[in-house]
């Protein structure tokens, strides 16, 4: 994975979420057995979304691999809002609880960001709140992607194609470079294809399958893909693999974004657990 970038008539080097994953979970293991009391994570989920659903399993059983005490809590797809803001309230005062987590997307019946509002600062596992004690576990899971192609990022220029610019705001400041820009999916496509083909290290989170083509990428760039897309039962990201033929780096879909994004949000919660001492 710690390779130079490729030549011309070779292949890019696919970025391998599970083994960082793993590797960080086995360092933050070792951390946790040496904690007296065992940090705690509760998820919520409601509704029975078949994705959401999966999610949260994969999460208990990163939990149960590291020694995170992992609870659950399910409610119906139809719960009035008072129920959820109730098991809220009722977690933040939980001392045994140092993460909430709200699987989201929640059915479109809610407000999604008040709920998230009601989470408790010091308990807010996904960095939602701008007073969060910790970052996006999706941000930091592509950061370390990033940073495990070894490439000096200096002087490198960073697009981040999504549809939230405060998607974006994050990588300014964590990932050290001189140049971020936030691109709007919704530019003109030959806007989006001068700027994207620009990009020393493009970020894309759109939710359009294979959208990226060859043309819109720069030789020997690093491509990051954070889209998850159902297409005749497989999942594929935002990236036509076919940019793999002149970019240097990228990271696949499914096995790139998705197990670091779980690993660094055991690593947020071991934040918070130690905070909390």
């Amino acid at each position: 994975m710690l390779r130079e970038p490729h030549h011309d008539n070779t292949m890019a080097i696919l970025l391998d979420g599970k083994a960082l994953a793993e590797k960080i979970k086995s360092e933050l293991k070792e951390k946790i057995e040496k904690m007296q009391t065992k940090p705690g994570l509760a998820t919520i989920l409601v509704g029975t979304n078949p994705a959401s659903q999966l999610y949260v399993k994969l999460k208990a059983k990163a939990c149960a691999e590291v020694g995170i005490e992992f609870s659950s809590y399910f409610l119906e797809e139809n719960c009035p809002e008072k129920k959820i803001l109730e098991v809220i309230n009722f977690l933040n005062k939980d001392s045994q609880i140092n993460g909430i987590l709200l699987q989201l997307p929640l059915p479109k019946i809610f407000d999604t960001d008040k709920i998230i509002s009601k989470i408790s600062p010091q308990k807010d596992v996904d960095g939602f709140h701008s007073d969060s004690k910790v970052v996006s576990p999706n941000v930091l899971g592509i950061i370390e992607l990033i940073k495990s192609t070894d490439v000096n990022l200096k002087k490198k220029k960073v697009i981040v194609l999504s549809n939230s610019k405060k998607f974006a705001e994050p990588f300014k400041n964590l990932l050290g470079t001189s140049f971020v820009e936030w691109l709007n999916p919704k530019v003109s496509s030959s806007k989006l294809q001068a700027i994207s083909s620009q990009a020393d290290i493009f970020i894309v989170a759109i939710g359009k399958p294979n959208f990226i083509k060859l043309d819109m990428v720069k030789k020997d760039a690093i491509v990051i893909d954070v889209g998850i897309n159902k297409v005749n039962g497989k999942t594929i990201g935002d990236v036509d693999p076919s940019v793999d033929k002149i970019v240097a780096y990228r990271s696949p879909v499914p096995g790139g974004v998705g197990p670091i994004t779980i690993a660094m949000l055991l690593s947020n919660l071991y934040q918070l657990a130690k905070i909390d001492k």
